[in-house]
């Protein structure tokens, strides 16, 4: 299998630490690409987005829950709860719940960053309100919400969303604010899987 993904991608990172969590490594190649040149990418993922997951049938699959979630049941399942006919609450919908929350801030901090690359004149300063809006009370939410001593793909989404926070848009300071979100986020990014994913500038 081939994983199209990059060093600053908070969503091909979830599916990164998945793998280094699962040891799949030497199951699945990790491709560097460019998304916004490569033309293989888009053969695979007509979107044209990373990550993508290139099958060894020749199929595919993309958008990172579905990447990540498949590659938790070909690593035996950990990261996504089972439903259970025994336990009316098996965790399952809060786990999905919380991966949602960090891909929206991700998604968030990454309409932050396109618009700072953009031109002074042409930059929509409704955008980046409306996204910084919806960071902040993302965070906020976090701080109350509380983690899983056991963590899901909620608290690896959640964890690699504030990663590229860190890594894009230093300026945020969400820690002077949130102590128990601080404490969690700084004990979580000390897994080795989130120290071998940690974002890098493209060589």
């Amino acid at each position: 299998m081939k994983l199209y993904t990059s060093t600053t991608s908070p969503y091909a990172r979830k599916a990164r630490v998945v793998i280094y969590e699962h040891g799949l490594d030497k199951m699945v190649q990790e491709i560097r690409t460019n998304p916004t040149t490569s033309e293989e990418l888009c053969r695979i993922n007509p979107l044209g987005k990373i990550p993508a997951l290139a099958l060894d049938d020749g199929s595919a699959l993309f958008d990172s829950p579905v990447i990540c979630e498949y590659l938790d049941e070909l690593g035996g399942g950990r990261f996504f709860p089972g439903k259970s006919m025994w336990r009316t609450t098996s965790g399952r919908w809060r786990a999905l719940t919380l991966q949602a929350l960090g891909d929206g801030i991700a998604d968030a901090a990454v309409a932050c960053v396109r618009e700072g690359r953009r031109p002074e004149g042409t930059r929509n300063s409704d955008v980046v309100a409306i996204s910084t809006a919806a960071i902040v009370r993302s965070l906020d939410v976090l701080e109350r919400a509380g983690f899983r001593e056991s963590p899901t793909i909620g608290e690896i989404a959640v964890a690699c969303a504030i990663g590229y926070l860190d890594f894009r848009l230093p300026d945020t300071a969400w820690r002077d604010t949130r102590p128990k979100l601080r404490e969690w986020y700084e004990g979580f990014v000390m897994y080795p899987s989130m120290k071998a994913t940690r974002p890098t500038e493209p060589n």
